[in-house]
């Protein structure tokens, strides 16, 4: 595996000399422990966004901030999951895509989805209703448009005629497309045009084998890569008993707010009943197939898990249970040195 850590606005500082400086150190550091990317959400018209309580950790134009952080790394990738595709045009993307792959050597990807938000879409002209079909043209024309050379699009949304985009991709090298995805169609639109799909936190580990064999079935007819890029809530102590009590408390406030602006996820039974029933779980009964918590040891066996289960390439850290970015910084250090080990690949 490959793993992701989150790109969080909350260590941006407005007010210091040097505002970007300690989320450009906190890359630096997470470079240096051997995370492999950082990954990053695009929200608009938000002062706050799920993972960041009263503060908005997901920045409204994730492309130049992510420009900036590849400038000052070496060898981590980092990924837009999600960017709200159907709010842009795609030729304009496909310029800032090719000119940041060019800057950065090629170590930016595009994880892109639907959105949920109308605001988001209606304030910039963007027809929200329509948004589904134009992700899907956006989705055709890009890796048309990436290539740099000579191509024409007819569709309902979007009429290209003989443009080139440049500047073309770095070494002719077109960057995947991963696509987030939490309800069955889109799954599936994720296996006819991705390279890769970008799985909710909010999906049960069992539960997802059979969307995955769906998933992978369909991307092979239709000639696609099928990378798995899994998002999960990880909550790491040195001991149990270090682990925070507000850890399965902060993720029903995450999950209910989702809901509640729109994104509704497919959730399993004892999860619907938790965030929405008010039924009380501990977090022994939660955790497992939900979240990776517990000291190092439980951490790698529910990680053993996950690879023996689903297997996938890349596994993203989302921070659910512990907005606090000094927590996150502290317990990325521990799964690094503790767990990363036992499931790095090259």
């Amino acid at each position: 595996m490959k793993f992701g850590i989150i790109v969080n606005r909350r260590m941006i500082d407005p007010a210091a000399g040097d505002p970007y400086g300690r989320l450009f150190s906190y890359v630096n550091e997470m470079e240096d422990l051997g995370y492999d990317l950082g990954w990053c959400g695009h929200h608009r018209f938000s002062g706050k966004t799920a993972f960041g309580g009263d503060e908005a950790t997901e920045p409204s134009a994730p492309l130049p901030m992510l420009a900036a952080l590849l400038a000052r790394t070496r060898t981590m990738k980092f990924c837009t999951n999600i960017f709200l595709l159907p709010a842009r045009h795609p030729l304009e993307m496909a310029e800032e895509i090719n000119t940041i792959n060019e800057m950065a050597n090629n170590r930016f990807i595009l994880g892109a989805g639907i959105g949920y938000k109308p605001d988001e879409f209606e304030n910039c002209g963007w027809d929200f209703r329509t948004r589904a079909r134009r992700f899907e043209e956006c989705l055709e024309i890009l890796p048309l448009a990436m290539k740099g050379e000579p191509f024409s699009y007819h569709g309902r949304h979007f009429r290209i005629d003989d443009v080139t985009v440049v500047p073309p991709p770095l070494r002719g090298e077109v960057p995947p497309i991963w696509i987030g995805a939490v309800s069955d169609p889109a799954m599936r639109r994720a296996g006819r045009l991705g390279d890769g799909w970008l799985i909710s936190f909010a999906e049960h580990l069992l539960e997802l084998q059979d969307k995955i064999a769906i998933y992978k079935a369909i991307a092979a007819e239709h000639g696609r890569p099928s990378t798995l890029a899994l998002m999960r809530d990880v909550h790491i102590a040195p001991s149990r008993g270090q682990l925070d009590p507000d850890f399965l408390p902060n993720i029903i406030k995450v999950w209910q707010s989702y809901d509640a602006i729109g994104s509704k996820a497919d959730r399993d039974a004892l999860s619907s009943e938790v965030m929405f029933g008010g039924r009380q779980v501990s977090l022994d009964e939660f955790a497992p197939n939900r979240a990776v918590v517990g000291s190092p040891d439980d951490c790698i066996r529910e990680m053993e898990r996950i690879r023996d289960i689903i297997d996938p390439e890349w596994f993203f850290i989302t921070p659910t249970g512990t907005p606090d970015p000094d927590r996150q910084i502290a317990e990325l250090r521990l799964f690094a040195r503790e767990v990363m080990p036992h499931f790095r690949t090259e």
